[in-house]
Order: C-alpha cells, then sequence, then structure tokens
C-alpha cells in the first residue's frame, strides 16, 4: 500500500492529480476484491479523499472520506486516535463544499479524540478549521484579529511537522482565502482585517512566497480602489519585491505591479511618473488586445495625471476645457472598463470615484458617456 500512496503523491508533484486519484481507484478496487475486510483500504480511501479535496472535486471526497471513517470504525472503533483523522477528513470535506454547519460536529469530535496527541499535526488541523467557522461568524474586525494568534499556532505547527508545501497546508491556506475573499464582500474594515490575517499566515509558510506576493498584490488595489493611496503603496512595493524575486521583468505579474504603481501614481500627485509607467502599460496590454481592460485603466490613468499635470499658469478658459477633455477621456476609458468588466467590478467602482473627485476639484460636471 505504501507503494501506490508514493506513486500517487509521485503524481500529485507532478501536476497529474486526476491519474494520482485513478492509481488509488485502482488500488481500492483490487483491495476490495482480494481483501474486503483489509483495515488498509480505509487508508486509500482516506487519500484519495485528500486528493480529490485538492483538486476540488468535492461530492466525490466526501464518498471516499465517508468509506474511510466507516471502515475505520469497524476495525478499531469509534473513539481511535485514527477514526479522529477519518473525522477530521470528512469535516475538512464539508466545510470546503460550504456545508459548514455539518463539519462543526465532525471537526469537533475529531479535535476531542486528538485532545491528548499535542504532537499529531491533525490536531492542529482540527483546530485551525474550528477557528475558521468562528471567523465565519465574525461580525467587527477585532473579532477577526481576535483569532489569528490560534490560527497562526496552528499553522505553525502543520508547517513545521507537514512541511510549507504539504497538501493539507495548502488546502487550510486556501480556505481561509476563501474567507478572506468573502470578508472583503462584507465592507473594507472587515476585509482589511481578514486580508492581513491571511498574509500573516502565509507569512509562516513562505516569508517570500509568490502567493504571499500576490496577496499583497490584491490588498494594494483593494486600497487604491478605496482611495487608501498610502497603504497601497507599501503594499505593492513588498509585493513587487516578492515577485522579482521569482521571476524575469517581463512576466505578467511584474507587468501588473507596474501597472498598479502607475494607477496609485496618476490617483495621488505623482503625475510624472504616472504617465511614463502607465504609457509603458498601455501599449504592453493594447498588444496583447486592443480593448484589454487594463488597457482601458491605463488610458483613463493616463487622463486623469493629464489633469493634475496641467500648469497653473493657464487662463482659466483654457484650464477648463483642458479639465473637462481629461475628464471625457476619463469617462470613456471607464465606459470601456465597465463594458468588458462590468459595472460593480473594484476597479470600475474605483474609476468612477477616482473621475467624480476630480470633476469636484475643478468645479466640473461630471461627462456623459459618448
Amino acid at each position: 500500500m505504501e507503494k501506490l500512496v508514493d506513486s500517487a503523491v509521485s503524481l500529485v508533484e507532478e501536476g497529474r492529480l486526476q491519474q494520482a486519484v485513478d492509481v488509488l481507484q485502482q488500488g481500492i478496487t483490487l483491495l476490495q476484491n482480494a481483501f474486503p475486510d483489509s483495515p488498509e483500504l480505509s487508508e486509500l480511501h482516506n487519500q484519495a479523499a485528500l486528493l480529490l479535496l485538492f483538486g476540488n472535486q468535492h461530492q466525490q471526497a466526501a464518498k471516499h472520506a465517508a468509506d474511510s471513517l466507516e471502515l475505520t470504525q469497524q476495525h478499531f472503533g469509534p473513539t481511535h486516535p485514527l477514526t479522529g483523522h477519518r473525522l477530521l477528513r470528512l469535516g475538512t470535506v464539508r466545510f470546503a463544499s460550504g456545508q459548514l454547519s455539518e463539519s462543526q460536529p465532525l471537526l469537533a469530535a475529531a479535535a476531542d479524540m486528538l485532545s491528548k496527541q499535542l504532537q499529531d499535526p491533525s490536531l492542529s488541523e482540527a483546530m485551525f478549521y474550528l477557528n475558521l467557522l468562528v471567523l465565519t461568524a465574525a461580525d467587527s474586525p477585532q473579532a477577526v484579529v481576535n483569532l489569528t494568534p490560534a490560527l497562526q499556532d496552528s499553522m505553525k505547527h502543520m508547517v513545521s511537522t507537514l512541511g510549507a508545501e504539504s497538501m493539507i497546508v495548502r488546502l487550510a491556506l486556501s480556505a481561509h482565502s476563501k474567507l478572506a475573499g468573502a470578508a472583503l464582500d462584507e465592507g473594507l474594515p472587515q476585509g482589511e482585517a481578514a486580508f492581513k490575517q491571511h498574509i500573516a499566515l502565509q507569512e509562516i509558510q513562505d516569508s517570500n512566497g509568490p502567493e504571499l506576493g500576490l496577496t499583497l498584490y490584491q490588498l494594494a488595489t483593494t486600497y487604491y480602489a478605496h482611495d487608501m493611496l498610502t497603504d497601497a503603496g507599501p503594499a505593492l512595493q513588498r509585493s513587487s519585491t516578492i515577485f522579482k524575486s521569482h521571476y524575469p521583468d517581463d512576466h505578467d505579474l511584474m507587468w501588473l505591479c507596474k501597472h498598479r504603481l502607475g494607477m496609485i501614481c496618476a490617483a495621488g500627485r505623482d503625475h510624472r511618473s504616472a504617465m511614463k509607467l502607465l504609457n509603458d502599460t498601455l501599449q504592453h496590454y493594447q498588444q496583447q488586445q486592443p480593448d484589454h481592460p487594463l488597457a482601458k485603466e491605463a488610458e483613463m490613468g493616463l487622463a486623469m495625471a493629464s489633469i493634475k499635470a496641467l500648469d497653473p499658469r493657464m487662463s482659466a478658459a483654457d484650464r477648463t476645457a483642458a479639465v473637462e477633455e481629461g475628464l471625457q477621456k476619463m469617462k470613456a476609458a471607464l465606459t470601456g472598463m465597465a463594458a468588458i468588466l462590468g459595472t460593480q467590478h473594484l476597479l470600475v467602482t474605483a474609476g468612477s470615484r477616482y473621475l467624480a473627485q476630480l470633476a469636484v476639484m475643478h468645479n466640473a460636471k461630471l461627462p456623459h458617456s459618448k
């Protein structure tokens, strides 16, 4: 059985998840036919459940996890630590599939059974998910922050015992990431607290990992969209530094950072840097696709920067005309973005905010779409 599991793990490491599941399924079928009462069947079902969970195939994962639990209970009894492991796996599958009320008793029972196994990473995994359940009910940013130490403790133990790249660690971080995204949908204060918590957990896994860089980029973009430019800059700078250690200058993520920095400069007071950066990203994204949404955003940013670059010595009439032209260009680019991304997209609502701000600042009317 160990060779079978090792073979499946090797396939996963090669990115061949479905083949790994197929190998385990073949092993289950062979063992079932030859030794239908073998306790090793429970472990094969458990491994299949984990792989399927990793592949977001929740329904199939739940079936294997339930079969594994049933077989383990038959062979080892309802209170054995192995039964706790199986309850845990079924609980994590239920959690991942959004069945939170079904996952809670499974995870609580697993934690109780494993409570004396202090060095067992499964206990930390169970506690991590139980705290995620508490996080789903958090009703304030402080309630989110209060959970951070316990989540960090569990993550540290899982990483130290299982390894930073283990499927269990990555699944736990993925589960938390989804909750952070949902928290952001509830509002910026809650979402910011959850994102910072996610960053703290990612730093335990890899303080220079590209996944951390991506989260920092997302946070920087969120700050930009809410006109929190002094917070956006440092988050983006750290994201870019991480990406630079992994990717060449022409990588897509490096272009994303360059583009977002240009938009932050345009929304702020550095119109010179904005024009240089956004002219580059405009050309880059237009070459990819003439109607690329980030090309449209670059056009909007360049129009915004052009208004801020106006010479204060201009006559009032010339200045008014230039502002109106810039606002019209911003509106046209924003309309193009909305047609591609939708009117409620974060970047579209951000553009609308900055357009309205400039109109008020220059005592101008908001332009209508042409």
